[in-house]
């Protein structure tokens, strides 16, 4: 398994503002613009209403919507993350209700009891059943009506080294021998979230040279 957590503490330790190094930035430019797009179309409930990122890393999605003021939660495996998140949210004068655990089970939190839930490019992240556990988790604890939002690499590999990297068989995307990353077609992926009793109600793709990313606004089904 990745060590998610090692690789906070090295992002941490070189001075990196958060996961994805270099490029943070521009990652959360690009977030910010998705969700303030959400926010103008009426796709998230009215404040107050309580969200959860999964795999908030060390604040991502949970920084920007408590900066909007919504009521802010988040879960990520790595206790570094969790910590630095923390500190983060203080800093700045935020709140938010931070654990470290799985997003794959999540029994600290009671069904029905976000409006909203973020994949923080988490679900990617996931190999194999995991992502079936990690959207029955999601459908439990959103509420009838809530909104869960889907960011998610998708396509099939673009450049030579992503292609070099990819196993076709299982999907995947393979580091050191292991499976690290889910790589499905979007049609691959709305059909896993149809299984899981998720409807999709928006999706938009950005186009990458690397892999493209998709964004999907769900809502439960049933």
């Amino acid at each position: 398994m990745y060590d998610y957590d090692a690789q906070y503490r090295r992002l941490r330790d070189a001075g990196s503002p958060g996961w994805a190094g270099d490029q943070y930035q521009r990652g959360q430019a690009r977030l910010t613009e998705a969700l303030d797009r959400l926010e103008r179309e009426g796709a998230f409930p009215l404040l107050p209403a309580r969200m959860l990122e999964l795999g908030c890393g060390n604040g991502s999605s949970s920084f920007l919507m408590a900066r909007k003021g919504y009521e802010a939660h988040g879960v990520d495996i790595s206790e570094t993350a969790i910590a630095w998140a923390r500190e983060r949210f203080a800093a700045a004068g935020l709140s938010a209700v931070l654990r470290q655990g799985s997003v794959c089970a999540m029994p600290f939190f009671g069904d029905g009891r976000f409006d909203i839930v973020i994949d923080g490019s988490c679900l990617h992240c996931l190999i194999g059943d995991d992502r079936a556990w990690c959207l029955a988790e999601v459908r439990r604890i959103l509420r009838r009506d809530g909104v869960f939002v889907v960011s998610s690499m998708c396509g099939l590999p673009k450049s030579d080294d992503a292609q070099a990297r990819f196993d076709p068989r299982t999907g995947c995307l393979i580091d050191n021998g292991e499976p690290y990353r889910t790589l499905k077609p979007l049609a691959e992926i709305e059909l896993e979230l149809s299984a899981a009793g998720f409807a999709v109600k928006d999706r938009s793709v950005a186009v990458n040279p690397w892999w493209d990313h998709a964004t999907l606004v769900c809502g439960r089904r049933g």
